[in-house]
C-alpha cells in the first residue's frame, strides 16, 4: 500500500485528509471509463501511425526509464521538501522521494491519492491537517497556473496570437495564488516554489521530446511545450484517477489545434504515464522492501 511510507501519523493524517478533500464514489466509474478510452485511444494511435517494434527506438525508451523519470521524481521530492519548508517543515529526503514514488501510484486510488500522500506526509512531519491540506491545495493551483502559462504561450506561438489570453489569464491565477501562500510562506520559499516548477517542466519537456523520438517522430521543443500541459490539467479535473485518458486526450486535442498529430501526442503522453506508474512502482516497491529487511534484522 503506497501509504505504508508514511508510518502511523501519517495514516492517522491520511484519514483526516480524506475527510476533508473527498471526492464522489461516482469516482472509481470514470476511472473504468478513462481506461477503456486509454485503451482504444491507445490502439487508435498506434494503427494511426502504423507503428512497429522497429521503428521503436530503445535508446530513447531507455533514456527515459532510467534517467529522465527518476529524475522527475527527485524534482519532485525536492519541490516537497520546499513546500514543508515553506511552513517550517522538514521532509527528509529518504521520505520526500519515497512519498513522491508513492504519490504517483496512489493517484491510480478512487480518492485524489497523489494529494492525500503529499498532504499526510507533511502532517507527518509536523503540519497540522487543515495547514497542509490549504498548502496542498495552493501549489496545486501554483502548479496548474504556470504550466497553463507556458503552455498558452507556446499554443500563441504554433496557432493564433489571439491565444495568448489563455497565458495572461493563467499569470494572473499565478499571481493571486503568489499572494495566498505568502500568508504561509517567506518571499524566498515562493521563489523556489515557482522555480522548482519550471524545473518540473523542463524535465517533462524534455522527456516528450524524447518519447516521441522513441516513437519515431520529433516533437518541436515548442509543441512539447504546449503538450505539457495535459498531464496537469487532467490532474485538476480530479474525477478520473490519474486522468486515465483524460491527459492523453487533453494532448491530442491540442496538437489537432496545431494541426500536428493527435496520435503521436496520445502515446507519448501515455508512454510518460507508463513510465512514471512504473518507476514509481519499483521506489515504493524497493522501499517496502529494505523497510522489511531493517525490521527483520532489528528484531
Amino acid at each position: 500500500m503506497p501509504v505504508n511510507v508514511l508510518g502511523r501519523e501519517g495514516r492517522y493524517a491520511l484519514a483526516g485528509l480524506k475527510t476533508m478533500l473527498k471526492r464522489p464514489a461516482i469516482r472509481s466509474g470514470f476511472g473504468v471509463i478513462g481506461l477503456a478510452v486509454l485503451a482504444f485511444g491507445a490502439a487508435w494511435a498506434v494503427a494511426s501511425l502504423d507503428l512497429t517494434w522497429s521503428v521503436i527506438s530503445p535508446l530513447h525508451l531507455a533514456l527515459n526509464l532510467l534517467v529522465l523519470t527518476p529524475a522527475l521524481l527527485g524534482v519532485a521530492a525536492l519541490s516537497l521538501k520546499i513546500t514543508a519548508g515553506a511552513i517550517g517543515r522538514d521532509v527528509p529526503n529518504v521520505l520526500a522521494l519515497q512519498v513522491v514514488s508513492a504519490a504517483n501510484v496512489a493517484e491510480l486510488l478512487p480518492l485524489p491519492g497523489g494529494a492525500l500522500v503529499r498532504g499526510a506526509a507533511l502532517v507527518k512531519v509536523g503540519a497540522g491537517v487543515g495547514e497542509a491540506a490549504r498548502v496542498v491545495l495552493l501549489t496545486a493551483l501554483l502548479t496548474l497556473g504556470v504550466t497553463l502559462a507556458l503552455s498558452g504561450m507556446a499554443l500563441g506561438a504554433l496557432s493564433d496570437v489571439i491565444l495568448y489570453w489563455i497565458a495572461a489569464a493563467a499569470l494572473a491565477a499565478v499571481l493571486v495564488v503568489f499572494v495566498l501562500l505568502s500568508r504561509h510562506a517567506a518571499l524566498r520559499y515562493l521563489v523556489a516554489m515557482v522555480m522548482i516548477r519550471l524545473v518540473t517542466l523542463a524535465v517533462t519537456v524534455l522527456r516528450l521530446v524524447v518519447a516521441s523520438a522513441m516513437l519515431g517522430s520529433s516533437f518541436g521543443w515548442i509543441e512539447a511545450v504546449l503538450y505539457s500541459a495535459a498531464p496537469t490539467v487532467g490532474a485538476a479535473v480530479g474525477i478520473v484517477p490519474a486522468g486515465l485518458g483524460v491527459n492523453e486526450a487533453i494532448a491530442a486535442g491540442l496538437a489537432t489545434l496545431i494541426a500536428a498529430s493527435p496520435a503521436t501526442a496520445f502515446l507519448a503522453i501515455a508512454l510518460n504515464r507508463a513510465l512514471d506508474l512504473a518507476v514509481g512502482a519499483a521506489m515504493v516497491l524497493a522501499g517496502s522492501l529494505f523497510r522489511t529487511k531493517a525490521g527483520v534484522k532489528n528484531n
